[in-house]
């Protein structure tokens, strides 16, 4: 089987039956004989879609980045305000984020550095996309207008890459999901107005996003 026998549904169906497995074991812990296993179908065809091992990591995290940029851009367009769109876009971390293991984020970092160009440049398109976010909510009332932005986005980014090191920075029991919604929730509220954080917690309390209240 080609890769260019594959439709744009069935690609993004295998792409979508890879990456659990990928993120559950780590790139490094995931052969290519696990996933032909996992995935019912022949090494050799699997060789066929996606060439070698490598490419194959590259392409499905391609797939994946494009996807959440059309996710965004789709929860952009149906929602009222900045702070709503961000606590949706959070609501959609959640379902990738409860996915990811620790493990993956050390394999990608250390045996998989040469996807690092992929990976910087979706993070300057995330900070390009929250400060476009953040100017907009300040006209909107959600933002305040007089935070330290230009500290506050890097810091956010930091706090971000953290969650690739669980175990060094958090206690046990603390899972990925919890701590990242501690530490996104944690960027809104210190940035709301009133009126945001009466946005914020409507969300919070509809879909049950756990705070870093809860966390502690």
């Amino acid at each position: 089987m080609e890769k260019t026998d594959l439709t744009s549904e069935q690609y993004d169906r295998l792409v979508h039956a890879i990456f659990p497995i990928l993120a559950e074991k780590g790139p490094s812990h995931t052969t290519m004989d696990l996933l032909a296993r996992r995935l019912s179908m022949s090494k050799r065809t699997l060789y066929e879609i996606f060439g070698s091992k490598d490419d194959m990591i590259k392409q499905i995290m391609e797939h994946l980045h494009k996807e959440y940029h059309r996710q965004v851009e789709e929860i952009t367009r149906n929602c009222d305000n900045v702070m709503e769109t961000m606590a949706n876009v959070l609501i959609y971390h959640q379902k990738t984020m409860s996915k990811l293991s620790a493990r993956f984020f050390r394999d990608m970092d250390d045996r998989y550095s040469h996807l690092r160009g992929d990976y910087e440049s979706n993070s300057r398109k995330w900070s390009g996309y929250m400060e476009n976010a953040i100017r907009l909510g300040v006209r909107q009332g959600v933002f305040r207008s007089d935070s330290n932005y230009p500290v506050i986005i890097p810091l956010f980014r930091v706090q971000m890459e953290s969650l690739k090191r669980m175990e060094e920075f958090f206690p046990p029991g603390i899972t990925l999901v919890e701590a990242y919604n501690a530490i996104a929730l944690g960027l809104l509220r210190s940035i709301a107005t009133p009126d945001g954080m009466r946005v914020l917690d409507e969300l919070t309390e509809k879909f049950n996003i756990r705070t870093d209240n809860e966390i502690m």
